[in-house]
Order: structure tokens, then sequence, then C-alpha cells
């Protein structure tokens, strides 16, 4: 841990590394020594370090004088008793690059009154900065105050603006900083807030703050908790005078908001924080010390209110590894209950959160004001939209008026307004926007986690997005559109609506479902409260919901000493109840690492009791030993494999150490050391290191290595997978086979064939089931990123599950496991609805036409599947009519990204109308002006099969047939339809005839009988293109799917008896026997060892049998790589040292450039690096992202 959250050029950095053992010991004396590299140079390198009895050691070097890039890295190499281990973290260098954002309390700055402020300092990947600053006057230089960061580069200070002048921030702390941080101009009237306190104690019920304005002037304060009025009082103020007001809070705790409002409108707002009066105290108690691999773990957890008595309580546990849990940076790892109730749903960031309500911080307070003073930070922008747009054009301004574009130091104010209807989440009195005075209201949450863009992409986008979101209606509640409107107004006091320090409002419903928090309903409302002396047995039982559990359980017959399962959560449950006397016991068995496990335990009270506490437990052996061995390698590697050896036993022992290795690709290079004699004197760690050779082929292989003594043994096995030194190839081919037929394909394999690496993979698919089937297996992802990126699994796997799901034979859970991804592909898709309607990548309105109606179709097919939102189509369909032209066709947003929705106006057009008429709306206009001014104009297959489906769908077969004549003469012999010119999504190539080409499919078979033929011919075109259930580009996939699932309705047909042969190079060499109903996928068995560098001719036959899809797969590696010599980019990577020590760290240069005369978009380069490194640093966004 860096002592500072930034250092400039030539500072002193210093860093602490804290080492503590898996088992949780500390190991007192052990070597370590410690390098930096910055830029890719070695900047600092010291030896002979050593680890405190507190496991510490602490470096200090200096930085250069010069730094370009400032990537730097700070590496640990630790020698424990032989075993070595490293430990590595970004050096948190800050140059010009930085982004420091200025928050007045309360809103404003205010013109002779003393204002407090707040900063938050980050660097170019978003981590905190910290940093000092003079508070500096521009005309004169004099500097008027002091700032400092403290946590999360988040600081506070106070001065008083004189009217009429301007400051700025001068960084000198890190060095180097030339820019300054101009602050917001203060205003000559308003009022300033400040609160009093960094954070408010539940003893008192006063919440007290000070206010000062340049004017006499009465204002009314009000705080608030949630959609709760808790107290109001009026204040009068005289000029430049500070006044002190307290208000009652009674038994509300955690964030509270206090809005200061003059007679006409809101004025000064800001979030405190109130620690409540109730917590839960939870005790997490093992029943032994420690435990052994493979034992039974048993804890008993007990529930204790404020006052130390027993109290029942609900409560979630976990038990995991914790050296996986140390693998993620303490501020990074996820908040606790009490942190994620009371914190979280307030603020846009929340990390370090093991800080905020940890007693043994003694500035935890602070941190959670300068969280709330940041993250939480609100004002009110008066003059309403145009006073938004243009501070926004403002900021923008500063930014381009910089030397360099991209090299964006400072935005003053956050950059994102949140329409007013966010405001009533706080419950405040209802306004509007529509009077020119009306105050918006600007608040932070989500200002900080956009993407770094270039400044034409902000211009353009971010821009125009925000001033429609300051521009649209605001909608106060969830009411009828026709409902009145209420006139703005401040609400009049009502002494009923004080809350007194017993007395808990009711909820007032309906309630939106961001307003209900965890934790804070309970608190306020009652409605759950139950008695804690009764047991939760005898009380009214909460609504019933589904809960996982989940325990591991150890194997059976597993021996003492024998080690190979290593699940790293062994325990996970949501719902633990403890009883009236606030107790329970669970219960687990440990799995077989020697290792400390983290026990944690979060629960809540039915009165609104939150806490969260963790224990470790430690799992151990007397005697154990532990060889890294890797996940993976390759071929013609040399494994020096550590093992470790540790002795706890209070006295010396003896014994052998063996190897058992289940393949054949690795072997120990010295047979004569199969066996080893090991010796070990009491509470000894020894290391040894074995060679292991690896030869070049594909295997799994098993490594088991024991040590026995007489006292004890132990086993441990792991699997290392092997993988060929090369490239990986992959040829293909495929078809339909008739029966009695022989069909024949040329497969030409590289000289660069590495030998040993060849595998087969012959496939007869006995229905459109087996295709599909493997189609699935290939796109059961986990979907994300934007709307169509996420449509890209979503929507071919919608296709095929739609036909499984309607035949017997298919893998259940394959199934459910596609349908579970699927409902997670729906939640984010919906997500990308625009406020406006309509869909687009990342929902910013307007809506994007043609994306659009692929959604349509895809929720449509969807909805055979999963439960999807009626409501939401039809106004999706009700916003693609409203997209018409009075003429005919349809409006077009020019946006296009990834080349998706840049089709010409007639293929949009075209498709538009296909969607619509395909969900069931009546679309003759639509289709009369697609064939008079779209199909009649162009030759294009693509447009001219839309054309016919369309005509089919609506009842006209007379005018469909003709169309569907036009696509049958484009026919080719190999059974494609082309002469298209392009497709929604501006497909190219082979893609684009698939697509073509099972659009037709789906138009001639709505008229069998007269173009039977056309289809079966095309079908077998669209089989041979299917590529491990792949067919191209994700909508060639994706219509060929439909095509194949079509066809399938319309010519179910049972497979009859028969045999599938395969020759290669004329000689029979599998075969595989055909029944009749045979469904599914069947495959010959490998014959890798029977293709041969150059030539292959591979012949297929059927016997007797049915009409089936077969496919060829030749899976190899070669030494050189098969690059496309249409790739439009250039990659190259290089590793910065060409040999290194063991635990030494090193760098990877990466480069990729474009090489073509064109703009790429959403352009990925993916790069590799050995299975047992554990952690890459140093990666910016700026290095590894940007237009190309």
């Amino acid at each position: 841990k860096f002592e500072k959250k930034g250092y400039g050029i030539g500072e002193e950095a210093v860093a602490t590394l804290n080492v503590k053992r898996a088992e949780g010991e500390v190991p007192v004396g052990a070597s370590v020594s410690a390098s930096a590299r910055v830029d890719g140079a070695e900047v600092y390198s010291q030896e002979g370090l050593t680890l405190d009895e507190k496991g510490d050691v602490t470096v200090r070097f200096s930085l250069p004088a010069a730094i370009t890039s400032g990537e730097g890295t700070l590496s640990f190499r630790i020698v424990d008793g032989g075993n070595v281990e490293s430990a590595s973290q970004t050096i948190p260098i800050l140059l010009q690059k930085m982004r420091v954002e200025v928050y007045p309390e309360g809103g404003y700055f205010i013109a002779g009154c003393e204002n407090r402020f707040y900063v938050e300092a980050s660097t170019k990947s978003g981590d905190p900065a910290d940093i000092q600053a003079h508070i500096v006057q521009n005309d004169d230089g004099k500097v008027v105050g002091e700032i400092k960061t403290v946590h999360e580069g988040r600081g506070k200070a106070s001065f008083t603006p004189l009217n009429g002048k301007k400051y700025h921030l001068k960084v000198h702390s890190p060095a180097g900083i030339i820019n300054t941080i101009p602050l917001p101009e203060s205003k000559d009237s308003g009022v300033t807030l400040k609160s009093s306190s960094d954070t408010f104690d539940s003893k008192s019920n006063e919440i007290s703050f000070t206010l000062s304005s340049p004017q006499e002037k009465e204002y009314k304060v009000q705080l608030f908790k949630s959609n709760f009025l808790l107290d109001s009082k009026k204040l009068s103020l005289k000029a430049l005078e500070s006044t002190p007001i307290s208000l009652d809070a009674g038994n509300a705790s955690g964030v509270l908001r206090v809005t200061v409002s003059d007679d006409k409108s809101p004025v000064s707002e800001r979030i405190v924080f109130r620690h409540s009066s109730r917590v839960l105290n939870i005790k997490v108690t093992p029943t032994k010390k420690s435990y052994a691999p493979g034992g039974k773990l048993s804890i008993r957890l007990k529930t204790r209110d404020e006052n130390g008595q027993p109290i029942a309580a609900y409560l979630g546990v976990t038990v995991t590894d914790d050296s996986v849990l140390e693998m993620v940076e303490k501020r990074k790892q996820v908040p606790r209950l009490p942190e994620m109730a009371l914190l979280e749903s307030e603020v846009d960031n929340l990390q370090d959160c093991a800080f905020y309500f940890n007693p043994n911080e003694e500035n935890a307070n602070e941190a959670i004001d300068l969280l709330l003073g940041t993250q939480g930070w609100r004002r009110f922008v008066f003059g309403g939209k145009k006073v938004v747009e243009e501070e926004k054009k403002q900021r923008l301004t500063s930014v381009k008026d910089g030397k360099d574009p991209n090299d964006k130091y400072f935005i003053p104010m956050p950059t994102t307004c949140v329409p007013v209807r966010m405001m009533m989440r706080g419950g405040g009195p209802p306004m509007l926007d529509e009077m020119m005075d009306f105050p918006v209201l600007e608040m932070n949450k989500g200002a900080l986690n956009e993407p770094e863009e270039t400044i034409e992409e902000f211009e353009q986008e971010e821009v125009q997005r925000e001033m429609e979101e300051v521009n649209e209606e605001p909608k106060i509640m969830e009411e009828e559109d026709e409902a009145p409107v209420p006139e703005p107004q401040i609400e009049e006091e009502k002494p009923e609506e004080k809350v007194e320090k017993e007395q808990v409002p009711e909820i007032q419903e309906p309630m939106e479902e961001e307003e209900v928090r965890l934790g804070q309903r309970n608190i306020m409302a009652g409605q759950m409260r139950r008695d804690r002396n009764v047991p939760f047995a005898d009380q009214a039982p909460p609504p019933q919901e589904v809960v996982r559990q989940f325990a591991f359980v150890k194997r059976i017959n597993r021996e003492v000493g024998e080690r190979k399962d290593f699940v790293e959560t062994i325990y996970w449950n949501s719902c633990i109840q403890t009883n009236s006397k606030g107790s329970t016991t669970v219960e687990c068995d440990l799995n077989d690492s020697v290792t400390s496990f983290r026990v944690w335990a979060d629960g809540f009270s039915s009165e609104g009791h939150l806490g969260s506490s963790s224990v470790l437990v430690e799992s151990r052996e007397p005697f154990y030993i532990e060889p890294k061995i890797p996940l993976e390698v390759t071929g013609g590697d040399l494994i020096r494999l550590p093992v470790s050896l540790v002795n706890n036993l209070p006295q010396s022992i003896n014994g052998k150490l063996s190897f058992q290795i289940q393949g054949k690709a690795v072997a120990l290079s010295l047979p004569s050391l199969v066996d080893s004699e090991f010796a070990l004197r009491e509470e000894q760690r020894s290391r040894r290191i074995y060679d292991l050779k690896v030869e070049n082929q594909r295997e799994s292989c098993r490594i088991t290595v024991k040590g026995e003594s007489p006292h004890s043994k132990d086993s441990i096995t792991r699997s290392v997978q092997v993988v060929p030194n090369g490239f990986p190839f992959q040829i293909c081919a495929s078809g339909l086979i008739a029966p009695d037929h022989i069909t024949t394909h040329k497969l030409v394999v590289p000289k660069e064939l590495v030998g040993g690496t060849m595998k087969t993979e012959i496939k007869l698919y006995c229905s459109p089931q087996g295709n599909i089937t493997q189609a699935l297996k290939s796109l059961n992802q986990r979907p994300c990123g934007c709307f169509e990126q996420t449509s890209t699994t979503n929507y071919p796997l919608t296709m095929a599950v739609q036909y499984l799901k309607s035949h017997e034979g298919s893998d259940k859970m394959e199934l459910e496991s596609c349908i579970a991804n699927l409902k997670a592909g729906y939640e984010k898709l919906v997500g990308y609805e625009c406020k406006d309607g309509g869909f687009d990548w990342f929902g910013n309105s307007p809506g994007h036409e043609a994306l659009t109606a692929y959604g349509l179709m895809q929720f449509i097919d969807m909805s055979s599947i999963i439960s999807v939102d009626s409501a939401m189509i039809e106004r999706t369909k009700a916003w693609l009519l409203g997209r018409r032209k009075e003429n005919g066709g349809y409006q077009r947003n020019p946006r296009a990204l990834d080349s998706f929705g840049g089709a010409p106006e007639e293929h949009t057009d075209a498709y538009i109308t296909w969607a619509l008429t395909e969900s069931g709306l009546d679309t003759k206009k639509d289709i009369d002006y697609v064939v008079a001014n779209c199909a009649e104009k162009k030759k294009d297959a693509y447009i001219w099969a839309l054309v016919a489906i369309c005509l089919y769908k609506s009842g006209r077969r007379e005018e469909a047939i003709v169309w569907s004549r036009k696509l049958a003469e484009l026919l080719t012999p190999e059974g494609s339809v082309v002469d298209e010119q392009t497709s929604i999504v501006g497909s190219g190539g082979s893609s684009l005839i698939v697509e073509a080409t099972a659009l037709s499919i789906l138009a001639w078979l709505n008229d069998d009988d007269s173009f039977g033929a056309s289809t079966t011919k095309a079908i077998e075109y669209i089989n041979t293109k299917c590529r491990n259930g792949d067919f191209g580009s994700t909508q060639a996939t994706l219509l060929a799917l439909k095509a194949i699932v079509e066809f399938d309705k319309a010519r179910a047909s049972a497979s009859q008896e028969g045999a599938f042969v395969v020759h290669i190079n004329g000689k029979e060499e599998g075969r595989l026997t055909l029944e009749k109903k045979t469904e599914g996928t069947l495959q010959v068995a490998d014959l890798g060892t029977k293709i041969v560098v150059g030539e292959n001719t591979i012949a297929v036959e059927m016997l007797k049998g049915s009409k089936l899809a077969y496919s060829i797969s030749l899976d190899f590696f070669a030494s050189k790589g098969n690059n496309s010599k249409e790739c439009a980019t250039r990659l190259i990577t290089k590793l910065n040292d060409a040999s290194l020590k063991e635990g030494q760290n090193t760098e990877i240069q990466v480069s990729l450039e474009n090489i073509s005369n064109n703009t790429l978009s959403m352009t990925m380069a993916i790069i590799g690096v050995p299975a047992k490194n554990r952690q890459i640093e140093g990666i910016s966004k700026e290095s590894t992202s940007g237009l190309l």
C-alpha cells in the first residue's frame, strides 16, 4: 500500500508490503527484494530486506525527474523458507492528465460569506489521487487558503470569496502539475449551508447547520429522510452574518437531506449522515482454534443489540478461501450490508467500504462527510434549461481550448444533469421547470462514471443527450398523462408532520421502487416491526421468498492426507435466523486447502438493526506439501516445479516424496527423482524444484505429489492443460448427403503443421436438432455489452432454444442454462430503451429505427420462451409507426455503430416494414411504398426477399409469387441466392449471401408446392456454411437458424436405417450406423492420425439412410499464424525482458495499428499472458482504447 494516492515527478514514493502465509501466520524474517519500473525502465532495486514481526516491510524510492507516459509498477519478491512469492502494485503517478472536480457545499459559492467546498481528484484510470493545492485569487495571485485530500482523493476547505473576484486551485503536491483548476464563480445572492459536524451521533436528535447570506432575508429550512419530512423551521438571516440552526431528526438515521428555500423556490441543499442508535453486533466464533483439511467446520453465531442484549436477526453467511479474497485490492472489495444499505444507494462510486463504519478508524466520520459532499453533491440551477446548457458549453470550451484535446485535466463541475423527477426520490415538494426561474436539480450521482471520449464525441453526443434530458417533461409521480399538474409551491409548516422521538411515520402509497431501500424501510416505516422477546416462529411470517443455500460436502471415501478438491467458496446462505436468544450454529465441510477461510456474517433485525462481522478460520496440517503446478503449459516447455514442504510439528521428521502423472504429455526429466527423501527440522519450511518435460501435444494431465513420513502423510493432485506450441487452425467443410451418394472434399493442411496436434470432428446431424444443438453450445454465453452486442448472443440463441424446446431429446440442463442467459440478456436489452421511445446502442435518445426494428422482432421471438413485457412491445410498435414519413418510408437516425443501421434508405425501409409486418400490424401502405420505391427500382435479392415475405404474411399471395420467382431466377447451381448489394447491418461477402439465401427460403416456404425445389437447394447451401453451429456473422447465423427452423416445420420426416461412411485418401476410416428415428448428433471417432500434410481427400458416403447434414472439422496447430490478408489492423507485442528471475515483474508492450484508410470502430485486441500470472498491473484506459 502506497503512503499517498499520488506522486509527481522527482518525488519520493513510500510503500508498505504486508505478508501473511495462507494459514494466517506471519513469516517473520522472510527475505524480500523490491524493484520499481517507470516507463519501462528500472528506477529502483533493493535486495536484502526482511519482514518485521507484523509481516511488514517499507520501501522508499525517488521517481525520475522526467516521466512520459507515467506507467509504473512496484514489485516485491518474497522468499519464505525457500518458497518464493511475488506481489506488485501500480505506482500512482500523477502527471498533467488528472481529473479534479469541485463541489461547493450547498451548491454555489456565495460572495462575502465563508464557503466550504469539497474536491475529488482522480487519475486518468479513475483511481483516487491525493493532492495539495493553494486557493489562489486570479488577479493578484494572493493565496487565500489551502486544501488537501485525505481519503479516496477527497478533501475539503473553506474560504471567503469576494464579490467580482475569481479564484483557482494551484496544485503544489504532487510536483510538476502546471495546469490550474478554476473554481466556480461566486454569486452575489443566495445562501451558504454548512454542516456543523462530519456526521451526527444518535445520542442527540439535533442536526445542526450554519447559514449565511449577503442579504437580509427569511428562509425555510427542512430536514428529510427519504420521503418523510422530519422537521421544518423558518430562519431570518442578517446580511453577512453566520446563523446556526438545529433541526430535530427524531429517530431517523442514515442519510438525511436538508433543503433551504426562500419564498419562491429551494436555493441550497446537501445530505448528511446520522449514525443509528440501533446496532447489530454479530459475534462469529469457530468451535475450534484450527481445523484440518476435509474436517467439519462449525461456527457459532450470536446477535446482540447496541446494549448487549440478545436479539433475533436474519443473517447472510459466507465462508471463502481468504487467499482468493486477498487477490482483490482492499479498497475495491464489495461493501458489506451496513455500507450497502446506508450509503451505496446515495452515491455513485462506493469504494474502500470497510473504512466508513470501522470503529478503529479515527477519520471514518470525516471520510463519510467527504463521500457525501462529493458523490452525493447536488445544487439547484436557476434559470432552468438555458443556464444548464450554457454552463455545459463553457465547460466543454474550457477543455477544447487546451493545447492537447485529449489532455482533459479538469471539469470544474459535474457533467451530468439529472431531471427534476429524481429530486422526488428524496421526498421534496413537487416542482416544475416549466417556469423560467424554476431551479433544475443537478446531482452528482453518475457524473464520474462516464467513459473517456474525444472532444468531437463529447460535443456531438454527450452534450446533446444531456440537453435532451433537461428538456424532457418532468414527471413528478407515476400518474396518468392527463392528470393535472400542481403549481410549484413550498408546503406550509404543519405541526403534525414533525416526527417526534418515538413517532414513526406511515409509508405513503404508492411508493416508487427506488424509494424503498434495504434497512430504511424497516427503520422508518416500522411495518415489519416485531417483538424481540417473542421467537420468530411465534410471529407472523414475512412474505415467502426463494433463497439459495450452498454448503460444500467433501467427497465420499476421502482418505486422510489426500487433497484434490480446492473449491474456493465452501458455504453460502443468505437466510439464516438466530432465535430469540440471538444464537444459532452453521456447519459445513472444509475443502482440501491448507489455508485460512474468511467467515463473513451480515445481518439485520426486524427493528432495523444492521451489522457485519468476520473471522478467520485456519485449516492446517501438521505436515503438508504444496507444489505450484501451473494451470496451462505449452508443448516444449520445461516445468521447473517448486514443491514446498512444511513441518508444523514440534519435532524433526524424515520422509519421501513421490510423483504420479496421468497422461503422456508431461514426464519427470530425471526418472531417478521419482522417489526423493527429505528431512525437516521442527517448524521448518523447505522447498525443492523438480524438472518436468512437456511434449508437444494436446492433453489434460493430472499430477499427484505425495509426501510420506512415519508421523503423517500428504498428497495433492492438480490438473495441467498442455497446449501445443503454435497457432490454432481450423479447416471446415459441410453439406447435405443423400442416400446412396458420395460427396468429396479436398482439404489442404499447411506444411507448418505441428506434429501430434491434429484432431478431427466429423459429425452427422440426424435432424436439424443436431445442427442447432451445435449452434446452442457455441452461442450459450452470458450476454454483455451494448444493445447490438447483447443481441449478438441473445437473438441467435433465441432461435436455437425456440426450436429445441419443441423437440424431445434436448439436453435439459443446457436448455436451462440457455434460458437463464436469455433472461439476463433480456434484462440488459430493455435497459437500452430510450426515454422518448425506441432503442439505441446505449439507450441515448433519439432511438434508432433500424436497431429498434431488429429489437422488436427479437422481443417477439423471445416471448415464446420467456416472459416479455407486452406493454414495451406495444410502445416499440407505436414508436416505429410514429417514425413514418408523410409520403412513405421511415425517418432515419444517421447514427450507425459498427455498420449497423448505416444501410441505404431502401434496405432500412424494407427491413422496418418486415419487422412491423411480423409483429401483426397492418402494413399495406408500407409494403406498397417499399415495392414501388425500393424493390422495383433496385435489383437486390435482399430487398426482394423481404418484400416477398411481407406480401405472403399480408395475404397477398399472387403479388408475393412474382417476387419469389425473381428470387428463384437468382439461385445459383450451388444453391445460393446472389445479386444483393448489402443488408441492414452492412454485411458483405459470404455472410451477405447467407442472409439473402436464408430470407429467400423464408419467402419460398410460404408456397412450398411452387418453390420446393429452390428451397431444398438453398437449404443445402445453408448447411454447407455451418461451422460448428456458426454460419458467418451474427445476422447470417440468425437468419440461417430461422430458415432451418422453418424448413424443419415444413419438411419434418423420420430418418431411415443406414450407414454413414468416412473415407480419407481413398481408405475407409470411420463408420456410423443409423437407426430409424435417430435424432441429435452422431460423431465419428477422432481420425487425426490419418490426416497428412498437403492435400487430403475426405469423402463421406451415405448407404441407404436419409438425406442429412454433416460437418467436417480439422483442428490443429501450426508454427505460423493464419493471419487474414484482409485484416485492417496490425498487432505487435513485445516483452521488455528476454529472461526473468522467479517472482520478477516484467511488462508487455502492445501496439495496435490501423493500416487501412478507414476508421475502425469497436476494435478489440485479445492479449494472452502465461496462465500462472495472477494479475496485470499498469493498464490504463488511454493505453488500451481509443478511436482507430
